[in-house]
């Protein structure tokens, strides 16, 4: 919605009640002149300004600004939408007019088309009775006896050539039924013989598969592995790839000699096992004593080849030095130590233990250090091949990658000596496997690899030595490994044979079908054979019939020919008559079809009628709710006038009229100047000019009949000042308030408020002892700027006014200000609204013209 400061309030005239086309020129022209004059108010001075304005006098807040603005555009559109809805209801009943004189004229096209048809129906009646007196019946019966005679005839004939060729046809399905069992015989000897082709097959692939062993012993000689990077490690699939020599990786870093674990996440050797046939540890269970050597013996193996290459000799394995590694799990577990914890080999539970297994010469034996890892393959069923490879990384990070451990672990397995002298004679190793279960909180069980070194001394009784020596392991040999796999000549025999049941199975079904079609080949001979006998019958019958038709026919077409010489003059009339009657006929039928055309065509129009009555019905009930809309928003435009101009300058209970050519303030509702402060062209106010007549063309009634103010003499003695100003009255704001007197409103002074009465205090007419009317700023002298709200226009009050006193209703008649000058263009302005007037004038005779078109 647009600001009010952006909208310029003017007021054309006030005694019309509606804006036609003869009148617009014309306004247009006053309307000029009010935005010219308005243009040079605000050049008037503020030292013209003499009235003191009093504390009643409260600057407009834009939020009622606002409120009035939203209240007037509510009015605009409501105004706008009845005019749209009256310019409708013209347009749709002139529409109903045109539609009721064209209904008219159809329903004269049915009276006249029902009259044609009529009489020509009766004709044909008519013609239809002269034909019938004239008809000679003797020789009618005589040609519709030949007429039947003539279609039996007919109709026997063709019963002989349809009965023709059934037989023919009998006869070739006959020809080509036997034909197609006579194939149907050679194919199901050819099933048969292929299906005991194929079951003689099947039978010796069944002996040949039978015959062949399942199943075969292979050896697969061993490749062991090299150790890859960590980034690509070699893979291990069966035993046949284990190393027995532990070898250092191709391109070992030193950053990888010394990482924080000698076995890396990233392996060398990587378990993959696609053709593992090792032996399965279920999880949580414990290695046998078979296993638990065997992974010792291939440890030994390892270790020794590591020896090998330091030049050192073997270590030596055996029962006995296992008994010491067990000593050393149990002394372990008592003392509850940790899966990464070294066990503690000055315990005196351990010296018993060597005690006890060299035989009392416990001395001789010595503890010569102790290497161990973790592992957690014991969470899952592992195989003995993962073991392995488990344990061959282990050992090669230990020897290779051990600098994190100050090469300690490498040490331990290049041993040789005790203490700081060669007095070593033999060094044993023991290997054992300790499980902890989930101590870490991971899910999966941990496993230590112990590798504990013992040392025989040099210079004893050999004892010792002999004991350690009891049930000696030999080191780990990699044969490769056997396996028991299918016999692939079995295999192929028992394709062989699976092959041969399925062509045999293939052949049955061929012949089974086969022996199918034979049979019902011989069917359809047999049927088709009796087909070709009943349409040998048939035919045979039809001949007979068609002979017997042509004798009646011969004699009915004798006994026509006589009838007709009979009745010879009698038929050229009947003949005529009837010639006479078809001709009618088709006129009548065509005028039958034109009344039919004509009443669907009336029953259009009449639907396009009842239509258009509706639509002139809903568009006055529309009128109505928007009738009743405009009363509510009228009402809300003067509640919102009357509480911005109750915080305005425009505060006191007299409501003057600004505008000083009427003896009384007027109540005048013209329906086109129904917002007289809002440039919208429409104003919900009424007007409070007097200039018009006592009763509007509108169906309004003027309050200010001609008549000076019911409140008093209103003396008008200042110049006529009508042009440009704006009345902001409302619609049922007739000055008559019987309370008021407006006695010395015009009197004091007039106001020079060019553009728009923006000093609202005016008040529903209905209410006869309102006292907020209309001052005009007369009162209070102020000067409105041309086209400004009422916010602005009160600022500018305040800046250009002293201070003064807070004034009552009689104070404020006491301080009436003198009226400021008309400039020159005001009074154009005068003289140009004149012409306005002028216009309205004319556009009232255009409208009465229309309503006597109309109506008259």
């Amino acid at each position: 919605m647009e600001k009010r400061a952006d909208k310029v309030h003017f007021k054309m005239f006030k005694a019309g009640k509606f804006w036609l086309v003869s009148g617009i020129a014309l306004t247009v022209l006053g309307s000029t002149a009010v935005l010219n004059t308005n243009v040079h108010a605000d050049e008037i001075s503020s030292t013209q300004v003499s009235a003191n304005v009093g504390d009643s006098n409260r600057a407009v807040t834009p939020q009622n600004t606002n409120a009035v603005d939203d209240a007037q555009a509510a009015v605009d559109q409501d105004q706008d939408d009845i005019a749209k809805n009256q310019a409708d209801t013209v347009n749709e009943q002139n529409h109903h007019d045109e539609l009721a004189e064209q209904t008219a004229g159809k329903q004269q096209d049915v009276d006249n088309a029902q009259k044609a048809a009529d009489t020509a129906n009766d004709q044909v009646k008519n013609d239809q009775q002269t034909a019938d007196d004239l008809k000679p019946d003797e020789y009618t019966d005589a040609q519709n006896a030949a007429k039947d005679a003539q279609q039996n005839a007919d109709q026997a004939q063709n019963d002989v050539d349809q009965a023709t060729a059934n037989k023919n046809q009998a006869q070739h399905d006959a020809d080509q039924a036997q034909k197609d069992a006579n194939q149907a015989a050679k194919d199901r000897d050819a099933a048969a013989k292929a299906k005991a082709d194929a079951q003689n097959k099947a039978d010796a692939a069944k002996d040949k598969a039978d015959n062949t062993p399942a199943t075969t012993n292979v050896h697969h000689d061993p490749h062991p592995v090299k150790p890859g990077s960590q980034t690509k490690p070699s893979e291990i699939n069966s035993d046949a790839d284990l190393p027995t020599d532990l070898v250092e990786p191709d391109g070992l870093t030193d950053a990888e000699k010394n990482q924080d674990h000698y076995a890396s996440s990233d392996p060398w050797y990587k378990y993959v096992g696609a053709n593992d046939t090792s032996a399965v540890i279920k999880a949580g269970t414990h290695l046998t004593a078979a296993q638990q050597k065997e992974l010792a013996e291939y440890a030994l193996a390892l270790i020794n080849s590591f020896r090998a290459q330091h030049d050192l000799k073997p270590i030596l394995m055996s029962d006995t030095v296992q008994q010491l590694g067990q000593a050393v799990i149990d002394l372990r577990v008592k003392d509850q130590t940790e899966a990464g914890v070294h066990t503690d080999t000055n315990s005196s539970d351990l010296d018993d233990a060597i005690s006890r297994v060299a035989g009392g010469n416990q001395y001789d034996v010595i503890s010569g250090g102790e290497n161990l890892f973790d592992s957690i393959l014991g969470s899952n069923d592992v195989t003995m091949l993962q073991l392995k490879v488990e344990l061959l990384q282990q050992l090669t990070g230990m020897c290779f990658a051990d600098g994190n451990w100050d090469w300690g672990h490498r040490d331990n397995f290049l041993s040789h000596t005790y203490g700081s002298s060669d007095e070593a004679d033999q060094v044993y190793m023991s290997f054992n496997l300790q499980n902890y279960g989930d101590v870490y909180g991971t899910g999966f069980d941990t496993t230590a690899y112990l590798f504990d070194f013992w040392v025989a001394r040099t210079g004893t009784d050999g004892e010792a030595e002999k004991a350690l020596n009891n049930g000696l392991y030999t080191a780990y040999a990699n044969h490769g490994y056997d396996a028991t796999e299918t016999n692939p000549a079995y295999t192929q025999a028992v394709n062989d044979y699976q092959n041969a049941l399925n062509q045999l199975s293939q052949a049955t079904k061929a012949y089974q079908q086969a022996n199918y079609n034979y049979n019902n080949a011989q069917s359809s001979v047999k049927a088709a054979n009796n087909s070709l006998t009943n349409a040998s019958q048939a035919l045979k019958d039809a001949q007979a019939k068609l002979q017997v038709a042509q004798t009646k026919l011969a004699d009915a077409k004798q006994a026509l020919a006589n009838a007709a010489a009979k009745y010879a003059d009698q038929l050229k009339a009947y003949q005529a008559a009837l010639k006479t009657l078809k001709a009618d006929q088709a006129k009548a039928a065509q005028l039958n079809q034109a009344l039919a055309d004509a009443k669907a065509a009336l029953v259009d129009h009449q639907q396009a009628l009842a239509d258009s009555e509706a639509k002139i019905q809903q568009l006055k009930d529309q009128l109505k709710d928007l009738e009743a809309k405009l009363a509510q928003d009228e009402q809300a435009l003067a509640d919102a006038k009357n509480n911005a101009d109750n915080g305005s300058s425009d505060n006191n209970s007299d409501n003057h009229d600004s505008d000083n050519n009427n003896s009384g303030d007027d109540a005048d509702n013209n329906g086109s100047d129904d917002h007289s402060s809002d440039g919208n062209g429409s104003d919900s106010s009424h007007d409070s000019d007097n200039d018009s007549a006592n009763n509007d063309s509108d169906g309004h009634h003027d309050a200010d009949n001609g008549n000076s103010d019911e409140n008093g003499s209103n003396n008008d003695s200042a110049t006529n000042n009508n042009s440009g100003h704006q009345d902001a009255d409302h619609s049922h704001n007739s000055d008559s308030n019987a309370g008021n007197n407006d006695a010395n409103s015009n009197a004091a002074g007039d106001n020079q408020n060019q553009g728009s009465d923006t000093s609202r205090s005016d008040a529903d007419s209905d209410n006869a002892n309102d006292s907020n009317q209309e001052s005009g700023n007369a009162a209070n002298g102020t000067v409105n700027q041309a086209g400004a709200p009422n916010s602005q226009n009160n600022a500018a009050v305040a800046s250009t006014n002293q201070p003064s006193t807070s004034l009552n209703d009689t104070d404020y008649k006491s301080n009436v200000q003198p009226r400021l000058p008309q400039t020159d263009e005001q009074k154009q302005g005068q003289k140009m609204t004149l012409l306005g007037i002028v216009g309205i004038f004319l556009s009232s005779l255009g409208l009465v013209s229309t309503y006597k078109r109309k109506h008259g």
